[in-house]
């Protein structure tokens, strides 16, 4: 469903970030450029030129919602966040007071979400109904701005009934003049399942000039756009039609500095890719790196020796990150058999050096309806007489062992010195060193009738 034209929504957010009169917008993620501003001489305040440093003020505000349509069914949740910014590019979303509503509880039901500015939106009739946010920053000097209310038009379906969520890695985002950066944004279905594949007509905009955008399916290509001093913003949307003939959109706002400024984006990745959505069942723990990487490209990760939080809109989730290494660990407590429970992760990175606090998130779905798991040694390490390797098929946390893949298992070894022998069974594998040290092999098969499922398993070849 299509809540306003293209023309007239982007329209708004424009005005919206002039004027703060609009319910979009949103914020720049992580800039040291936030700190003071220069007035007089050098860039960052350096003061060469003779003239004085002071620290600017922010004069107005943007709000942004992760998505302004979406889908859930009856019974089922969805979390929704929404995110601030000041005009000078600093996330301000920490001291900003949220309070949620919906236009027709019989339709669907609000709570406050523990991710900040997040909701949990229940569905209880089918049907449509406004969710609502009315935001208000209290500034460094104490005083409050209430900020414009800003809506998204949520639709609720039978029970039952497979809805979709678009998945973005940023709620907010910083870059610098010139910079260019992809950005994914990835269609989740209710049970898990990645079905960007299946959307249809991904349309990609930016509201202003100061961020050009170009997008090849769910892939947006931004390309920041600024040599000011000041930060300058844009409110960067995708919008996609899912299988059933719903239409999604998504957004967050993107402040950009000139190229002089240092800027900071935090990645969440696996196995070398960045993600932005993540499953996981009870008794599997799934793992994820964290980078902090600036605007030039370089591992900025060790700047940021502070506290680095997260925090989930399910209470069945935990995240445990390891301060060293910089992985977490998510686990779910969630009964096996459940449902499938899909929630926000937020996570923050912080520095004791650095203003900047780079934010990421992810779509996490607890007890998918499909998923592959591997039950061997960890860590997998491989003699040179090679040994076994097998993948099982889960069925909302059920061992269905090789059953519902059956014809559809798919091998492959992604890196390192090792070779696959088939084996007895569709699901195992035989790996035999040709070599020494780390390997990656990946294994995938179509679950059900329709759901791609993919594993990958490390080891190491002795």
């Amino acid at each position: 469903m299509r809540t306003r034209t293209w023309t007239s929504w982007l329209a708004c957010m424009a005005t919206a970030l002039m004027l703060g009169a609009c319910g979009g917008g949103g914020g720049g993620s992580g800039s040291s450029a936030g700190a003071p501003a220069d007035t007089g001489g050098g860039a960052g305040g350096g003061g060469s030129g003779g003239g004085t440093t002071t620290t600017p003020v922010a004069k107005s505000y943007t709000v942004v919602m992760s998505q302004t349509s979406g889908q859930v069914s009856v019974g089922n949740s969805i979390s929704l966040t929404a995110s601030v910014v000041d005009d000078l590019g600093n996330d301000v979303t920490g001291s900003t007071s949220f309070v949620w509503s919906s236009t027709n509880g019989g339709v669907a039901n609000v709570a406050n979400g523990t991710v900040p500015g997040s909701v949990v939106v229940t569905g209880v009739g089918t049907g449509t109904a406004s969710i609502n946010v009315l935001a208000t920053v209290t500034g460094a000097n104490g005083a409050t701005t209430t900020l414009p209310l800003t809506s998204a038009t949520i639709t609720v379906v039978a029970a039952g009934v497979r809805t979709y969520s678009l998945a973005m890695p940023y709620p907010v985002l910083s870059m610098t003049n010139g910079q260019v950066l992809p950005v994914t944004a990835s269609l989740i279905d209710s049970d898990g399942a990645d079905r960007s594949a299946a959307g249809i007509g991904w349309t990609w905009r930016s509201s202003t000039v100061a961020v050009t955008v170009t997008g090849a399916a769910n892939v947006g290509t931004l390309t920041g756009v600024n040599t000011s001093d000041n930060a300058a913003q844009s409110v960067v949307s995708v919008q996609v039609t899912t299988p059933d003939g719903s239409t999604l959109t998504g957004a967050f706002l993107v402040s950009v500095f000139k190229s002089s400024v240092q800027t900071y984006r935090l990645v969440l990745s696996q196995y070398g890719q960045q993600i932005n959505a993540l499953n996981v069942l009870n008794g599997y723990p799934q793992k994820y790196d964290s980078q902090v990487v600036r605007n030039d490209g370089g591992d900025a990760t060790p700047d940021f020796t502070g506290l680095w939080s997260i925090t989930t809109t399910s209470p069945s989730l935990a995240a445990l990150h390891n301060g060293t290494t910089h992985v977490t660990t998510v686990t779910t407590s969630r009964p096996n058999g459940s449902l499938p429970l899909q929630s926000v992760l937020s996570q923050v990175a912080g520095s004791l050096t650095l203003a900047a606090k780079p934010r990421a998130s992810l779509l996490v779905t607890e007890t998918p309806k499909w998923a592959l798991v591997y039950d061997g040694p960890d860590p997998l390490v491989v003699p040179g007489g090679g040994i076994p390797v097998a993948a099982h098929v889960m069925e909302r946390g059920f061992d269905n062992g090789i059953m519902n893949c059956n014809g559809t298992w798919a091998w492959s070894v992604v890196s390192g010195p090792v070779t696959l022998v088939p084996a007895l069974t569709d699901n195992s594998r035989t790996i035999v060193p040709t070599g020494s040290g780390p390997f990656m092999l990946k294994a995938t098969c179509t679950a059900g009738t329709d759901t791609p499922v993919s594993l990958m398993i490390p080891g190491t070849a002795q």
